[in-house]
């Protein structure tokens, strides 16, 4: 039976709240975490930048101990400011995307982007990611490996002659393109969406997608792996075996070592026995996978969806969703802790201790040494319509498993 009644896991202090100004909705937050522990939380926020929505964060040092005050990413204000993401590199360099900037990129909307040092202090202006940029780019993902060097991805509307096709753009640290924008997905039928990134520390990465009827049965999920000179290795592949119903919304562990193993996490509908459940694979560095794909959450009871998942330089990996109901009150935030070779380290836990109304979207970062962080959006808790609270966890294999890991 799942213990609903408090929160597990090995939690590093209470959960707090991200946010300093409080008015309105903060949500859709993303967070990332350098190689010793600090880490870096933006979201989206309601009129804080004088018009619409903006994108704010705030750093932490390893010890969660704010790092200056909360601050203001994009420079550009005007209309609305959507959907970032952020990664960091080992020594805590970042970049956020994001898309927005109603006609900023002349059509719609655009992806954007801004570079910081690890003290936090913007580097360079912000800068626009689409080249092309007819109708809409949108929904940006965003990996960052050990030096700086970054890959973002993103969905873009018509521009494979289709509906919606995804593209991505290399970068190194400085900023500078690595080529042109290119596209991703070889299947073109229909669309295909929600594009994940992860890359190692050396710089090669896999993008993973969903795709629509292309696996014979409403959504799918689909990866391309790269080298880090950005050379597709093999073609595209299907992620999920069970095809019936929708499998969408992927999210991808890959932070560790140049030839570590990979997983894709994704939500399913009906598969579990209810509503909507979460589901993984993991793969080998060749792209095959190692054993079935395998159901995440323990408590199957209406949805489970809005999934995040982060990987320490070890391989161990660790996933949290929403999941409806389970905490007793709307959703709550769960989570379940994978060792490097796909062990299950402990029961499912609860991520959040306030359990009045919605806890949802959580996103979720880990160090080198696997130590994690999941952050979230709650309503109501923080006075206003709704703010982005945090926890913060001791590593990923815990010390209690550490022997059972081990063998």
């Amino acid at each position: 039976m799942p213990r609903a009644a408090a929160a597990q896991g090995d939690p590093l202090g209470s959960e707090f709240r991200v946010n300093t100004f409080t008015t309105g909705s903060q949500a859709d937050a993303s967070v990332a975490m350098a190689a010793l522990g600090e880490f870096v939380v933006v979201w989206t926020s309601a009129t804080q930048d004088g018009s619409g929505f903006g994108i704010f964060g705030q750093r932490f040092a390893s010890s969660g101990a704010p790092l200056g005050l909360e601050f203001r990413v994009n420079t550009y204000t005007t209309g609305n400011q959507y959907a970032p993401s952020v990664s960091m590199a080992a020594l805590g360099e970042f970049v956020v995307v994001w898309h927005g900037g109603s006609y900023q990129d002349g059509s719609a909307l655009g992806v954007f982007g801004q570079r910081f040092a690890a003290t936090g202090q913007a580097v360079g202006p912000e800068f626009r990611v689409n080249t092309y940029t007819t109708n809409a780019q949108v929904n940006p993902s965003i990996s960052v490996d050990s030096t700086g060097d970054f890959i973002v991805a993103w969905t873009s509307a018509i521009q494979e002659g289709s509906s919606f096709g995804v593209f991505a753009q290399r970068y190194d640290s400085a900023g500078v393109p690595l080529g042109p924008e290119f596209h991703v997905n070889t299947y073109t039928p229909n669309s295909q969406m929600t594009p994940a990134v992860g890359s190692d520390e050396l710089g090669n990465f896999v993008i993973v997608w969903h795709s629509d009827s292309q696996d014979g049965y409403g959504r799918g999920v689909f990866g391309q792996r790269y080298d880090s000179g950005g050379v597709p290795l093999g073609a595209e592949f299907r992620v999920n075996t069970y095809t019936n119903f929708d499998q969408h919304y992927p999210v991808v562990a890959l932070g560790g070592a140049a030839g570590s193993n990979f997983a894709v996490a994704w939500a399913g509908g009906d598969q579990d026995g209810s509503a909507g459940g979460i589901f993984a694979q993991r793969f080998a560095p060749s792209g095959a996978p190692l054993g079935p794909e395998f159901r995440v959450n323990t408590y199957t009871t209406g949805y489970q969806f809005g999934l995040a998942a982060a990987s320490d330089t070890g391989g161990n990996f660790v996933v949290v969703w929403g999941s409806d109901g389970q905490d007793g009150s709307i959703v709550g935030v769960f989570g379940q802790r994978y060792s490097g070779t796909g062990d299950v380290l402990g029961p499912e836990f609860r991520v959040n201790t306030f359990t009045t109304g919605p806890q949802s979207a959580p996103a979720v970062a880990a160090a080198d040494s696997g130590n994690f962080v999941v952050v979230w959006m709650s309503d109501g808790q923080d006075g206003s319509a709704s703010g982005i609270f945090a926890q913060r966890y001791s590593q990923i294999v815990p010390v209690e498993l550490m022997h059972f890991a081990i063998e």
